[in-house]
């Protein structure tokens, strides 16, 4: 019988293979992350903070999970009409510089230092 615990060994090596991921792309830089994120104002808003109750605030996220979940709709395990296709142009280091830039920014990122 399982247990239940599938969904969160998935998450665990998820993000194992985040981590791997970002530990084999160049430096991250938030500055060429926000140089990037022209795509995400739209729904993001200029700095990672929504205007739109629809879409979540990014700012101040940890870059790991920022990094998760580009991967994700990346490679199609999440779907989203709009941040699929995005996700889908992007390279690991855009990714990466994207994840540094958003963890840095906003209400949140001060209580990750």
């Amino acid at each position: 019988m399982r247990t239940g615990n599938g969904s969160a060994r998935v998450r665990v090596i998820g993000a194992a293979f985040a981590a791997l991921a970002a530990a084999s792309v160049g430096a991250s830089d938030p500055e060429r992350g926000q140089r990037k994120s022209v795509a995400c104002v739209a729904c993001h808003g200029p700095v990672g903070i929504s205007p739109n109750p629809t879409f979540p605030h990014i700012a101040g996220q940890h870059a790991t999970y920022l990094q998760m979940q580009l991967d994700n709709f990346r490679s199609g395990e999440r779907y989203h009409p709009l941040m699929t296709p995005i996700a889908q142009t992007l390279t690991d280091q855009d990714i990466a510089d994207l994840a540094m830039y958003y963890s840095s920014i906003g209400p949140l990122a001060e209580a990750q230092r």
